[in-house]
């Protein structure tokens, strides 16, 4: 990577989460509502697709981690896999580069963005895509590189899931291979905001092609404007959040024409129990850095929480196995 490792954060260290008490490991999400829960995120992003570009082009954390990401994809010295693919946004990005990409996804409909994606930059030789579940994919070759971007990791929301997924990561690593990912990091102030009602975007409704949902009108002027709403339903104690989304198709006087909910739910790890699950799956941690321009993590200026594993190149016999 030609980076300067990092201090990961100390696993007794005070976390920057709102509320006093620190939930135990497997008190992530309560157990009667696991299993609804994670079992929703395929469906989810089949229904959020059509305005997942828009989504992405106007959050912030996007325009940071492209370069982060395909800069790793790059300096790779082999096979490189991006779980989450999503729209290729970052994979398609590292192709156009020269960089050979295994993008896997559960969502049929994101798999045809990034496929069409692709396709538009003349790299569909460079991306291999694959339907799966990050906690149960397998490679033909183990790979050099695995990434999990944009927070996607949350996708997981018990702590069961995410360390399966973890474990899934490390067999399918060559030895001395690098598992990246990034997830929220929760501070009283990032809740705050989440909390909001926020306008998103406003864009032509000729922009964009949503699914209509059953019983709204299928004919848009191309003078009709779309706002895309947002605000989350945070959940402290049990660390999830339902992501709220609304799009308001307005008539060219300003009145609404139709309206259309959209939700995902999504967990977040604090940066000591991120470090345990990569500890019990048997990686190293390389470094941990509190953004996407590689500063060091520091409780006080962190925006995010940013870590880089290795696969030891000779694999501990102690390493505990993931139940």
């Amino acid at each position: 990577m030609g980076t300067r490792p990092a201090a990961a954060p100390e696993r007794r260290g005070r976390d920057r989460r709102a509320g006093a008490r620190q939930p135990r490991q497997d008190e992530l999400v309560p157990v009667a509502d696991a299993a609804s829960v994670s079992n929703r995120g395929p469906q989810q992003y089949d229904h959020f697709a059509d305005i997942y570009g828009v989504w992405t082009e106007t959050a912030s954390s996007t325009r940071a981690n492209l370069p982060f990401y395909v800069d790793a994809y790059l300096a790779a010295q082999g096979p490189v896999v991006e779980l989450g693919v999503g729209d290729g946004r970052i994979a398609v990005r590292a192709a156009t580069r020269g960089c050979r990409v295994i993008g896997v996804d559960t969502s049929t409909a994101m798999l045809d963005l990034c496929r069409a994606r692709a396709t538009r930059a003349r790299v569909t030789d460079c991306v291999d895509l694959r339907q799966a579940d990050f906690r149960d994919f397998t490679l033909t070759e183990p790979a050099d590189l695995i990434a999990l971007p944009y927070h996607s990791i949350g996708h997981l929301t018990t702590l069961d899931d995410k360390r399966r997924a973890l474990h899934q990561v490390f067999a399918q690593l060559r030895p001395g291979g690098r598992f990246i990912f990034d997830d929220f990091l929760m501070t009283p102030a990032l809740i705050t905001h989440m909390r909001q009602v926020q306008l998103r975007a406003m864009y032509p409704s000729s922009s964009s092609s949503p699914t209509p949902s059953p019983g709204a009108s299928t004919s848009r002027s191309p003078e009709q404007d779309t706002l895309l709403w947002v605000t989350s339903l945070v959940n402290e104690s049990s660390q999830t959040l339902t992501v709220v989304t609304w799009e308001d198709l307005l008539h060219p006087d300003g009145r609404l024409d139709t309206r259309r909910y959209r939700r995902l739910s999504l967990s977040w790890l604090l940066p000591t129990q991120a470090r345990q699950l990569l500890d019990d799956a048997g990686f190293e941690v390389e470094a941990c850095f509190g953004d996407f321009q590689r500063t060091p993590f520091a409780e006080t200026t962190a925006v995010e929480q940013v870590w880089i594993a290795r696969k030891p190149s000779t694999h501990s016999a102690n390493v505990r196995t993931a139940t």
